[in-house]
């Protein structure tokens, strides 16, 4: 039985590399940057590393004016994306840019893409979209990009379940409620369709999770806390994001709940009013494909803000020595009063190197109180670390 373990187990650690790897899986950042801004204090002379995700937090944080900001992803796609959106910034046309990320489609997106954006982009991210640009075109099996790339396709059976239940008048209602109490009147409709036999189903499969890019051992973290897994997990941090959290600016769930943005509910790199500011510093943006560790030895520099976002649990069973040797670096290349910040699927630190304790002090009562407020609410904890 242990080797059939170890085989599955092998499996499923390369189907989650294979789809990290090359595909897009976030087709939109999955952390809060309001968050992420009261904690990181940035400001003129900051240099930040980060990882890249979907690339709009790194814009968002290019409106506290930070020096320059390092995005760094082993996932080609993942660059692509964020290179794309610096592309529509550069081209200088807010209502392209609305169309493309705010609607999440455009008509005519391959010919504006050739004609008008390819220039801006490099030679690598031309690579991606010369073959996927078409996912901003409205199509019969496509509403458009939200519901592209490995996460965009299971928001889009969702959607469809959504929709074909009847349900999605109800999620209008609740995402346009006024007050906590309207939006806890529209949950409790709402709640007991999402807990049918078909999605507790669809959350226990781990070529599910590993599409919305949750590797296996961040659900052992989150199965050693709960004792019904996963489904228990995500059922209570529903209910805290719809019932607890104003829910008139939470974009990130209108966004897979509806595959669009609204003017009023939408990133901030999408509001006009800072169109100018972020078309002006784009450049302070660079992208990497590479690993973080392998970034900091060909880069070598005194950084003053380190976003990881949950790359640590990637490594917290079984990969010590490569946690030790990117922590080694990553203090290494840090000033002092350097911030680090991370998402956690566990509560515990224990993970991490002795000696990163040594050198850097957590600030667990002010994370633990901002961490209520986080509008995703799919990370357990969060962590910042200040570099003594």
């Amino acid at each position: 039985m242990k080797k059939l373990s170890n085989i599955v187990e092998h499996f499923q650690q390369r189907l989650f590399r294979n789809i990290v790897s090359n595909k897009l899986v976030y087709n939109t950042c999955w952390e809060d940057p309001r968050i992420d801004r009261q904690l990181l204090h940035l400001d003129s002379e900051s240099s930040v590393v980060m990882l890249t995700s979907a690339g709009g937090n790194a814009l968002d944080y290019l409106l506290d004016d930070p020096k320059t900001i390092h995005c760094v992803d082993t996932n080609p796609a993942q660059n692509a994306l964020l290179d794309l959106k610096k592309a529509l910034l550069k081209r200088g046309n807010y209502s392209l840019l609305w169309d493309f990320f705010g609607e999440g489609r455009k008509d005519g997106a391959e010919f504006i893409y050739g004609r008008q954006l390819k220039r801006f982009l490099s030679p690598e991210a031309c690579l991606f979209w010369d073959e996927h640009i078409s996912y901003f075109t409205p199509s019969l099996r496509s509403s458009g990009f939200y519901f592209r790339g490995t996460s965009g396709k299971v928001a889009r059976m969702i959607y469809n379940r959504i929709q074909r239940k009847g349900l999605y008048p109800q999620i209008l209602k609740l995402l346009k409620a006024e007050s906590r109490a309207e939006q806890a009147y529209y949950f409790d409709e709402i709640e007991p369709h999402l807990w049918t036999a078909f999605h507790k189903w669809l959350m226990r499969q781990r070529p599910t999770m590993a599409m919305l890019g949750v590797p296996a051992v961040q659900l052992d973290l989150i199965d050693e806390k709960y004792d019904a897994g996963l489904p228990e997990f995500i059922r209570k941090a529903l209910r805290h994001v719809f019932t607890e959290i104003p829910i008139h600016d939470n974009y990130f769930w209108r966004v897979y709940l509806t595959g669009s943005y609204s003017k009023d509910c939408c990133p901030n790199y999408l509001l006009k009013p800072h169109f100018e500011k972020l078309h002006k510093r784009v450049d302070r943006i660079n992208t990497h494909t590479s690993t973080l560790l392998d970034f900091l030895k060909q880069h070598p520099g005194q950084y003053s803000h380190f976003v990881l976002l949950d790359h640590q649990d990637w490594m917290a069973n079984g990969r010590n020595d490569l946690l030790a040797e990117e922590w080694k670096h990553i203090l290494a290349n840090s000033k002092a009063g350097a911030r680090i910040l991370f998402r956690s699927a566990g509560n515990a630190l224990d993970f991490l190197p002795d000696f990163v304790f040594e050198k850097v002090a957590f600030q667990p009562k002010i994370t633990a109180d901002l961490h209520q407020k986080d509008r995703v609410g799919t990370y357990e904890t969060t962590h910042l670390g200040i570099v003594q």
